[in-house]
């Protein structure tokens, strides 16, 4: 009888010991907790699935660099040594043989030899705000004790790596394209979204994946709603979610007329999805009419949302309405979650502000 109850004491203590075992690894583990938030962030569609495959990827990267076993012993000097052993990890790492099999730190150590090409100052930057807004749900969910990322200062984007805003002279330029010289599309879009691109401030698929619906009489006035709630829609976060009004320049070329003269869903019906972005060939397109008019590094379709946002900052128009109509956050809790959106009047007011002088010439379009 005493060695009965001797066998279920020791098995019920190994069962014990077991379950403590299983919960610390979970507790700590840092694999284990990144797949949490992994989850966590899938289950609450917190961001989008491209978007999380990429955390992952970056996440994981840096755990197998810090190569720590336990995630509360993370410090400011590992997220430090993080930061500057990435500046010698190379980029296209799956596409180069040399590295195959080999794991992150020793991929760095070889690349401090052979100096391939390495992942940019702003490649860099994103991997430690992932790293970052990681620790601060592991601090959130009792994980760790501190962000130890938070607020990592890193190296500033190369000249090379930066966009910059279109001037004058490049925005008559792309607005004297042959195609609107020639006044010959091949497709709608060769005609519109450069035109949209420039009087929107929108991001190039936001526009691309517009259903024909999205153009709506707002107040009395027509408006572009930028929104996921069709098939296949994307915006990249809840501040992208927004109306922007049509600037007159637009309406004067005939757009609302082209978008009643559609019989199907995408507005830009040519356009197909590719890996979830509609703005894949235009964005090709745009970088080969870029290249004929010798527009070097850093002037690409991303160029007109800059220079919408750089022309209404030069001519003193409110931060916060600005912010709205990018889709930006206004990094303020009164703002983001208690603040009311402003009347379509006010951000027309805004919208008209844009200079069309480029596009005078350009004749309406017939579809």
């Amino acid at each position: 009888m005493n060695l009965i109850m001797i066998f279920f004491s020791l098995l019920i203590a190994s069962i014990s010991l077991l379950l403590y075992l299983k919960y610390k690894d979970i507790k700590t583990n840092p694999f284990k907790i990144k797949d949490k938030y992994i989850s966590s962030t899938r289950e609450f569609k917190i961001a989008l699935d491209k978007s999380i495959d990429a955390m992952d990827y970056k996440i994981s990267l840096s755990l197998s660099i810090l190569e720590i076993n336990n995630l509360d012993s993370l410090s400011r000097k590992h997220a430090e040594s993080l930061r500057n052993l990435l500046k010698h990890y190379p980029k296209n790492v799956r596409k180069c043989t040399e590295f195959k099999g080999l794991k992150p730190l020793e991929v760095i150590e070889l690349n401090k030899i052979l100096k391939k090409p390495t992942l940019s100052p702003r490649t860099i930057k994103s991997i430690i705000q992932c790293m970052s807004t990681f620790c601060t749900w592991c601090v959130s969910h009792g994980y760790i004790k501190t962000n130890h990322f938070y607020k990592l200062p890193t190296l500033k984007p190369r000249a090379k790596d930066v966009r910059f805003d279109f001037n004058d002279e490049q925005l008559t330029s792309i607005f004297h394209m042959d195609d609107y010289t020639r006044f010959k599309f091949k497709h709608s879009y060769y005609y519109w979204i450069p035109l949209l691109l420039r009087l929107t401030g929108a991001r190039l698929n936001e526009l691309c994946q517009l259903w024909r619906k999205d153009i709506k009489l707002i107040d009395n006035i027509w408006c572009l709603v930028i929104h996921e709630n069709h098939d296949g829609q994307r915006v990249k976060n809840m501040h992208s979610a927004r109306i922007i009004p049509i600037h007159s320049a637009l309406l004067e070329r005939g757009f609302i007329e082209f978008v009643k003269s559609k019989n199907t869903n995408l507005l830009f019906d040519e356009l197909k999805a590719t890996d979830g972005y509609y703005s894949h060939n235009v964005s090709k397109w745009f970088a080969r009419r870029r290249a004929s008019l010798g527009l070097g590094k850093g002037l690409d379709a991303h160029s007109f949302r800059h220079t919408f946002s750089s022309e209404l900052k030069r001519k003193e128009v409110s931060k916060a309405i600005v912010e709205e109509l990018l889709g930006h956050s206004h990094n303020s809790i009164s703002f983001d979650l208690y603040g009311k959106k402003f009347p379509p009047h006010k951000l027309l007011e805004v919208v008209e502000l844009i200079d069309d002088s480029h596009l005078a010439h350009i004749k309406p379009f017939y579809n």
